[in-house]
């Protein structure tokens, strides 16, 4: 059993209070000053028997006695208790009992722990710059692996998500330097047995932070829709107007959808010239919305570039359209015909005509490269999303010994042929037919010409 000092110096006191000697008599005490008598009453655990060979003590207002009995044996004091301190000076109180040597003392130091405990190792660094992190490995007691386990875990799936929402915003999906030291550290701190649910929580959470997918390619540029842009329902005629001599235009004409003829009947196949076309253009003339009648021969006749933008013919003569350009890119936007028993567009004259968006059946040629002019030129030719429905012929015709190209893109064409390649001369005898389809100056594929 073990006491304080404080529970020892009280229990000293009581027992030096229970030994002092009763009032009356003279009691012991240090340096001359007599001690003063009392008057108060004797306490009821004092004994009633009490010595009565001292004398009497004089009033005490009458001062204090002249001297004290001689012939009285000192009080003896208690025995078996503790010797004591000296009390304080002037103040005649006992001092405090000095503690017995056989108790026992308060320990020195802590306690030493067993030598052959195992050091705790270090993490190595986690490949940052001036980064390494350490931590002790130890066994915790089962509740306090659970929780230290859970904290782990919730620390990981915050900082995943975080790294998740990053990823979202700023198109990086890789996961910040520190991912995975956190996660290493988290596991070291739990028990052996239970690493390796920490180890699928880590893995778990790693896939959440990565994309859960590929990104995908930026798609290319899509196509145009080929015939799909060019319309086979001929348009209603706003009006009539039958010419008694060609149109001339320079600039631009906007027929508004009248219907124009030059009220004759067709003739076939007899070559005619420009006094009988409906229109003849002026370089770098355009004409626009206007649709071309039964009643004429010659159709449109360019005699520099020219841009045709949504013309129909709704039933072709000899040609529908004559270009007689030196040079230069004449441009055919959109706009149709139909019933041509030969060519739709006759190039005599040079340089590129670009046919887009345009619509054509029952023909012959769509286009022809003069086979046989007195002036032969280098022509080529482009169709794209072009729709030919009912070819006879061959859809593109063109004089490779002349360095003529055509090139497909986007159409839907349905002819005996695509692209033929003939050898043109400027004598006026019949051109010979080299091949047909596809080559390095018939430029096509299947998909080219299949784009319905």
């Amino acid at each position: 059993m073990r006491f304080s000092y404080s529970t020892i110096a009280t229990l000293a006191l009581v027992l030096t209070a229970e030994a002092a000697p009763p009032f009356g008599r003279p009691r012991e005490h240090k340096g001359n000053r007599p001690e003063l008598p009392g008057s108060r009453p004797l306490p009821p655990w004092l004994p009633s028997g009490m010595p009565t060979g001292g004398a009497p003590f004089p009033n005490p207002t009458g001062g204090l006695p002249s001297r004290f009995p001689t012939d009285a044996a000192p009080f003896p004091g208690p025995t078996g208790l503790p010797p004591q301190q000296p009390g304080l000076p002037g103040t005649g109180a006992p001092g405090l009992p000095i503690p017995p040597s056989g108790l026992p003392q308060p320990p020195s130091g802590l306690p030493v722990p067993p030598s052959g405990a195992p050091e705790a190792p270090a993490l190595a660094p986690t490949g940052a710059p001036g980064d390494a992190v350490s931590s002790i490995e130890f066994e915790f007691p089962s509740s306090i692996a659970v929780a230290q386990r859970a904290k782990a875990t919730d620390e990981e799936t915050k900082e995943a998500t975080a790294t998740s929402t990053l990823a979202k915003s700023t198109g990086n999906t890789k996961a910040p330097t520190g991912f995975s030291t956190v996660a290493s550290v988290a596991t070291s701190a739990v028990p052996s047995g239970d690493a390796s649910s920490v180890s699928s929580v880590v893995a778990s959470t790693d896939a959440s932070a990565a994309p859960s997918s590929a990104p995908s390619s930026v798609p290319s540029t899509p196509p145009s829709t080929g015939g799909g842009k060019a319309s086979s329902t001929f348009p209603e005629a706003a009006g009539e107007s039958t010419l008694a001599e060609p149109m001339s235009v320079t600039g631009e004409f906007d027929g508004g959808m009248t219907r124009f003829g030059r009220g004759v009947t067709c003739g076939g196949q007899s070559e005619g010239g420009d006094s009988d076309a409906v229109f003849l253009l002026e370089d770098g003339a355009t004409l626009k919305n206007v649709i071309i009648g039964a009643d004429q021969s010659e159709g449109v006749h360019c005699l520099g570039s020219c841009t045709i933008e949504n013309v129909w013919w709704e039933a072709v003569c000899e040609d529908a359209l004559t270009l007689k350009q030196d040079s230069g890119t004449s441009k055919v936007i959109g706009g149709g015909a139909k019933g041509a028993s030969d060519k739709v567009v006759q190039h005599n004259g040079g340089g590129t005509v670009a046919i887009s968006n345009f619509y054509v059946s029952d023909f012959g040629k769509l286009y022809r490269s003069c086979g046989n002019c007195k002036t032969m030129f280098e022509r080529h030719v482009t169709l794209d999303g072009v729709l030919a429905e009912g070819g006879t012929s061959t859809a593109v015709g063109i004089n490779t010994n002349f360095g003529d190209t055509a090139t497909i893109t986007n159409s839907c064409i349905k002819a005996k042929e695509i692209c033929t390649e003939f050898e043109g001369n400027d004598t006026g005898a019949e051109p010979k037919k080299i091949s047909s389809g596809p080559s390095s100056s018939c430029i096509f594929t299947d998909a080219d010409v299949n784009a319905c």
